[in-house]
Protein backbone atom coordinates (compact mmCIF):
# COMPACT_ATOMS: atom_id res chain seq x y z
CA UNK A 1 0.00 0.00 0.00
CA UNK A 2 2.66 2.47 0.66
CA UNK A 3 4.29 1.50 -2.59
CA UNK A 4 1.46 2.84 -4.48
CA UNK A 5 0.33 5.90 -1.85
CA UNK A 6 3.94 6.90 -3.13
CA UNK A 7 3.53 5.90 -7.11
CA UNK A 8 0.66 7.74 -6.68
CA UNK A 9 2.22 10.85 -5.35
CA UNK A 10 4.91 11.45 -7.48
CA UNK A 11 2.87 10.62 -10.47
CA UNK A 12 0.16 13.73 -9.01
CA UNK A 13 3.59 16.29 -8.60
CA UNK A 14 5.37 15.40 -11.65
CA UNK A 15 2.15 15.85 -14.23
CA UNK A 16 0.37 18.80 -12.17
CA UNK A 17 3.37 21.10 -11.56
CA UNK A 18 3.69 24.13 -13.56
CA UNK A 19 6.32 25.25 -11.55
CA UNK A 20 5.77 29.74 -12.03
CA UNK A 21 8.62 30.93 -14.89
CA UNK A 22 11.55 32.59 -14.28
CA UNK A 23 12.04 36.33 -13.43
CA UNK A 24 15.01 35.86 -16.53
CA UNK A 25 12.33 34.20 -18.93
CA UNK A 26 9.61 36.78 -17.95
CA UNK A 27 12.29 39.31 -19.00
CA UNK A 28 13.13 38.26 -21.74
CA UNK A 29 9.67 37.72 -22.83
CA UNK A 30 9.69 41.26 -22.34
CA UNK A 31 12.27 42.12 -24.16
CA UNK A 32 11.21 40.41 -27.03
CA UNK A 33 8.24 41.88 -27.02
CA UNK A 34 9.38 45.10 -27.12
CA UNK A 35 11.99 44.59 -30.30
CA UNK A 36 9.05 42.99 -32.08
CA UNK A 37 6.38 45.56 -31.36
CA UNK A 38 9.02 48.04 -32.55
CA UNK A 39 9.45 45.93 -36.02
CA UNK A 40 6.00 45.02 -36.10
CA UNK A 41 4.13 48.26 -34.88
CA UNK A 42 2.36 48.67 -38.04
CA UNK A 43 1.49 45.00 -39.10
CA UNK A 44 -0.87 43.56 -35.87
CA UNK A 45 -1.19 40.40 -37.26
CA UNK A 46 2.45 39.62 -37.78
CA UNK A 47 2.85 40.91 -34.12
CA UNK A 48 0.31 38.64 -32.64
CA UNK A 49 2.32 35.71 -34.37
CA UNK A 50 5.65 36.58 -33.41
CA UNK A 51 4.24 37.47 -29.52
CA UNK A 52 3.15 33.90 -29.52
CA UNK A 53 6.13 32.43 -30.77
CA UNK A 54 7.96 34.13 -28.28
CA UNK A 55 5.58 32.84 -25.98
CA UNK A 56 6.24 29.15 -27.12
CA UNK A 57 10.22 29.57 -26.90
CA UNK A 58 9.68 30.12 -23.44
CA UNK A 59 7.22 28.06 -22.71
CA UNK A 60 4.42 30.37 -21.24
CA UNK A 61 1.44 31.96 -22.82
CA UNK A 62 -0.24 35.10 -22.72
CA UNK A 63 -1.55 34.46 -18.98
CA UNK A 64 0.96 33.11 -17.18
CA UNK A 65 3.57 36.35 -18.27
CA UNK A 66 1.34 38.57 -17.94
CA UNK A 67 0.24 36.86 -14.20
CA UNK A 68 4.26 37.70 -13.79
CA UNK A 69 4.68 41.24 -14.69
CA UNK A 70 1.09 41.77 -12.23
CA UNK A 71 3.23 40.09 -8.89
CA UNK A 72 6.64 42.23 -9.90
CA UNK A 73 5.18 45.38 -9.95
CA UNK A 74 3.60 44.98 -6.44
CA UNK A 75 7.59 44.94 -4.57
CA UNK A 76 9.49 47.27 -5.54
CA UNK A 77 12.93 45.38 -5.27
CA UNK A 78 11.38 42.82 -7.18
CA UNK A 79 10.38 45.34 -10.29
CA UNK A 80 14.05 47.03 -10.17
CA UNK A 81 15.51 43.39 -9.95
CA UNK A 82 13.28 42.68 -13.16
CA UNK A 83 14.19 45.88 -14.95
CA UNK A 84 17.42 45.35 -14.11
CA UNK A 85 17.73 41.84 -15.92
CA UNK A 86 15.77 43.51 -18.79
CA UNK A 87 18.84 46.28 -19.34
CA UNK A 88 21.13 43.88 -19.05
CA UNK A 89 19.49 41.32 -21.79
CA UNK A 90 18.57 44.47 -23.95
CA UNK A 91 22.27 44.82 -23.72
CA UNK A 92 23.44 41.49 -24.67
CA UNK A 93 20.89 41.83 -27.97
CA UNK A 94 22.64 45.09 -28.52
CA UNK A 95 26.47 43.66 -28.59
CA UNK A 96 24.82 40.99 -30.90
CA UNK A 97 23.49 42.89 -33.36
CA UNK A 98 26.67 45.12 -33.48
CA UNK A 99 28.81 42.08 -34.63
CA UNK A 100 26.92 40.97 -37.27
Amino acid sequence: MKKYSLVLLILVFSCNFNGSPSMDDIAHVYVNILVAEEEFKSNADSMKIVTNKIYKDYNLDEKMYLTALENYKYDEATWDEFFAIAENYLDTLKSQEKRK
